[in-house]
């Protein structure tokens, strides 16, 4: 969100600027308006101030949400980390395996327990919705814990489609 204003910001800003620059006289005379408001104004231009220091520190401070995120299983003599898709890998070949599960994307959040997952998934058409999700959820959970040993507090299914298995003719 913050991120999206900093983004409309900056594109009235090189609106305002563009205007300035082929020769339009109000952005500029608004401008220095606002240059002399401000050196009249000491106080209201001191909050000002601090209300653009605090948004800049919040934007240099706040996590960032990292594309290489990495988790922690538990390993004797040293540290080991699993990525975030080799994780996703371990879930959808663990999905995939199961009769009628036909695509698989994940989310992984971590929790102070283990591991959440939610995979969101579309299933052939004709399969037994509640069944094969209680199927799925169990592999994934036995899987993930088995191969990277990293506790798995709970796994959410949100089934997107149905789609028709398409059988080829033989003549």
């Amino acid at each position: 969100m913050l991120a999206f204003f900093w983004g409309v910001l900056m594109v009235l800003g090189a609106l305002w600027i563009f205007a300035m620059a082929t020769g339009w006289g109000l952005p500029y005379a608004l401008l220095i308006r606002g240059i002399d408001w401000l050196r009249w104004n000491p106080w209201d231009s001191l909050i000002v101030a601090v209300l653009l220091l605090l948004g800049g520190l919040l934007l240099l401070v706040r996590p960032r949400e990292n594309g290489n995120r990495t988790f922690r299983t538990p390993a004797s003599g040293g540290d080991v980390r699993i990525s975030q898709e080799a994780l996703e890998e371990i879930i959808a070949r663990s999905a995939t395996a199961l009769s009628g599960v036909m695509q698989v994307q994940s989310s992984l959040r971590e929790r102070e327990a283990g591991l959440q997952i939610t995979i969101s998934c579309q299933y052939e058409q004709g399969v037994q919705i509640p069944q094969i999700s209680k199927e799925l959820k169990e592999k994934v959970k036995q899987d993930v814990e088995l191969y990277t040993g990293i506790t798995v507090t709970e796994v959410k299914v949100l089934v997107r489609r149905l789609e028709k298995v398409h059988t080829a003719r033989v003549r």
